[in-house]
């Protein structure tokens, strides 16, 4: 069984980001714009994501202009990992200013990542469902039945971040390397794995984490935003709703932001799900294997 170096994937995931950082730049920056075009799209035209019509039809073309939104993003953001993905696999080579290409590879992957996407709704909706239905079972029926509850519906948690952590690591690597959508390889490929990949996953999730929080924390301001909340959970839950209704209000200077991070985001995780990839394959078909540089 091949086991996934944690300090070299590490290494090579800072590494490839900071050392290829113009190159990812080049791939990914039109997409992004297009992206954040896309997500500011509504505030030019006046019009608040945060809120909800009152008019049912006016909700569900909300709802529709967000899901065509958020296909298209995903789509955009799959024409970026292609390119960096192969970049950090060794399959492609040089430098870009710019990169624009729609084609198979990028449909492909485009499939997977929904495909990945469903699978966590269905698992998270599964995992919510147990939630209410253990929360009525025990209702009522004491201290003891009450602890079961909370430690099925734990154990049930830690499975499902257990699954997802399996599912995802390599989606991205095993996509684009072996032209083919199969979220079964990723599993059987990671084996053993778990304890290793997720140490990648924070050390790569948390610098981003907190680089993220900052932006909000900066938009919101510390002090409003860690303010004590009233003792009362209504008066509470609406401060706490009012706080991040200042990010709406701010959110073209988010995206903005975002802009600004989502490279390092995109040459750390596909440096990461590539070097894993490589420890994981046999080494023959994984070097033999010959496709066109794009």
């Amino acid at each position: 069984m091949h086991r996934v170096p944690v300090g070299k994937t590490i290494a090579y995931a800072y590494g490839f980001t900071f050392g290829h950082l113009g190159t990812i730049i080049g791939l990914a920056w039109l997409p992004l714009v297009i992206s954040a075009v896309l997500q500011f799209l509504p505030y030019a035209f006046g019009v608040d994501s945060g809120t909800t019509p009152e008019n049912a039809t006016a909700q569900g073309r909300q709802a529709l202009e967000g899901m065509a939104t958020g296909l298209l993003i995903i789509l955009l953001n799959a024409m970026i990992f292609v390119p960096v993905v192969r970049q950090a696999l060794g399959l492609r080579q040089g430098t870009a200013i710019v990169h624009f290409k729609l084609g198979v590879p990028e449909f492909r992957l485009f499939a997977a990542i929904l495909l990945l996407l469903l699978v966590t709704f269905v698992l998270a909706l599964g995992l919510r469902l147990l939630e209410v239905g253990v929360g009525l079972l025990a209702s009522g029926r004491g201290a003891i039945a009450g602890i079961l509850a909370v430690l099925s519906v734990l154990a049930a948690s830690l499975g499902f971040v257990y699954a997802i952590v399996r599912l995802g690591f390599l989606v991205l690597s095993v996509t684009v390397a072996e032209e083919q959508i199969s979220l079964v390889r990723g599993w059987v490929l990671t084996k053993g794995n778990f304890w290793r990949i997720f140490g990648i996953v924070l050390a790569i999730g948390v610098p981003l984490a907190i680089a993220y929080s900052l932006v909000v924390i900066g938009i919101i301001g510390p002090l409003r935003l860690f303010a004590p909340l009233p003792a009362d959970p209504t008066a509470a839950a609406q401060a706490f709703n009012a706080r991040f209704a200042i990010l709406q209000q701010h959110m073209p200077l988010y995206i903005g932001l975002n802009l600004i991070i989502a490279p390092f985001a995109i040459g750390l995780n596909a440096a990461a799900s590539a070097f894993g990839y490589r420890a994981l394959v046999s080494p023959e078909p994984a070097e033999s294997r010959e496709i066109p540089a794009r």
